[in-house]
């Protein structure tokens, strides 16, 4: 039978009048659509009933009559009893958060039942969405009972499987309670943002360990009068140097002022460098921008966690972020990987602008170096065992014939 759909009249008595603030914010708990239909058990049901009805005409006989008639009763009693508590049920969710792909995002749902004497038995909470139905896996919560005037809180999830930006929108409750021959349903629209970063990778450990962290530093020439202890040489005084910089002694053993020259300690910065060597054109093009996406988020976490200076430079999706060190960088980066269209064409690619001492990690498919990057280390997202710990750890969606 097909779905039956009816529009709710949102005019509900117990809402604030027009203009109240609350208005706003409480219309999103009511349901914006009702559906009934039969299951699969209904239609053989009603096809046995039929049956019934027919064998009884036919025969006269008291006995078929009165089976007739409880299975017809069983029927309303099957549209009444679900109906009433359905009418007066509202729900609401909550605000989702960031979860890395693969990774289960746990659903929070409220249910309120605001009926006077009809509770909710047995009813499914499902989430109405394409595009989250296709990426990845919903399993609904479950409500067992919901007493008359009360309410009650359930979760399901949602494990998507690709990176990107999602929109929960529409929440589906169900219920076939008590016999299972009619389904009945309401629609609730609960819009919530969802960012899914990218894949988590056991990546190998070494990989940043030549980068030097915020603890490890490099000493240079101080032009600046440098403020650490460590000593670099001596110097005739210049017109303008503080008089804390002279050396006495050694001004009195040379007949000149001469003034102490500190060394200035400074960290080493790392670009993380993401090519398209050729334009995506297949699903394997697709797969190893993926993958390098996922390493280069991989590597920005990693710096965080140690505050080395990092930077991404992925000119081909017009992304530069300068070298900072920090978890708010991190987490901006990986933020912004997270958001990348693959569909939309590429870009050129420009030259890494690269400053003396600063590394170069290039991210690509294959091993010749991309024009424009400076001598680099290079990960081949053709060759999962470089970077990772393992290579049977790279997740399923990540996976092909390399």
């Amino acid at each position: 039978m097909q779905a039956h759909h009816a529009r709710l009249n949102k005019a509900d008595a117990d809402l604030p009048e027009e203009g109240d603030p609350a208005r706003a914010e409480k219309l999103h708990d009511i349901a914006v659509r009702r559906e009934s239909k039969l299951t699969f058990g209904g239609l053989i049901y009603i096809g046995v009933t039929v049956f019934l009805a027919i064998g009884a005409v036919n025969s006269q006989n008291n006995l078929l009559f009165w089976l007739f008639g409880v299975a017809i009763a069983t029927i309303i009693v099957s549209g009444l009893f679900s109906g009433n508590a359905l009418m007066k049920t509202r729900m609401r969710a909550r605000v989702l958060h960031e979860v890395h792909a693969g990774h289960p995002q746990r659903l929070h749902y409220t249910v309120r039942n605001r009926s006077r004497f009809f509770p909710l038995f047995a009813a499914l909470v499902s989430e109405e969405t394409e595009k989250a139905n296709h990426a990845g896996k919903l399993i609904p919560a479950s409500v067992v009972h919901v007493a008359p005037r009360s309410m009650t809180s359930t979760q399901g999830s949602f494990t998507p499987s690709h990176r990107g930006r999602y929109v929960l929108r529409f929440i589906r409750l169900s219920t076939r309670f008590p016999f299972g021959l009619l389904q009945k349903s309401l629609i609730f629209e609960h819009p919530r943002p969802l960012l899914v970063l990218p894949h988590e990778l056991q990546l190998k450990k070494g990989l940043l360990s030549a980068i030097p962290t915020q603890g490890e530093q490099v000493l240079r020439k101080s032009t600046r009068g440098g403020m650490s202890n460590e000593f670099w040489g001596l110097r005739e005084y210049r017109p303008g140097d503080p008089a804390r910089r002279i050396s006495w002694k050694h001004s009195a053993r040379r007949g000149d002022l001469v003034v102490v020259e500190n060394a200035e300690s400074f960290a080493m910065r790392i670009w993380v460098v993401i090519a398209e060597p050729t334009p995506i054109q297949d699903h394997q093009d697709m797969l190893h921008a993926e993958r390098a996406i996922a390493i280069a988020a991989g590597l920005f976490a990693e710096a965080g966690r140690r505050s080395t200076p990092i930077g991404l430079w992925y000119p081909q999706r017009a992304i530069r972020f300068d070298p900072q060190s920090g978890r708010a960088q991190s987490g901006r980066a990986v933020r912004t990987l997270a958001m990348i269209n693959l569909d939309e064409p590429a870009e050129s690619f420009l030259p890494v602008p690269v400053r003396t001492r600063d590394r170069v990690v290039l991210i690509q498919r294959g091993t010749h170096v991309t024009s424009g990057v400076p001598a680099a280390k290079i990960l081949n997202t053709e060759q999962p065992e470089v970077w990772l710990m393992r290579a049977d750890t790279l997740p399923q969606p990540l996976r092909g014939d390399a």
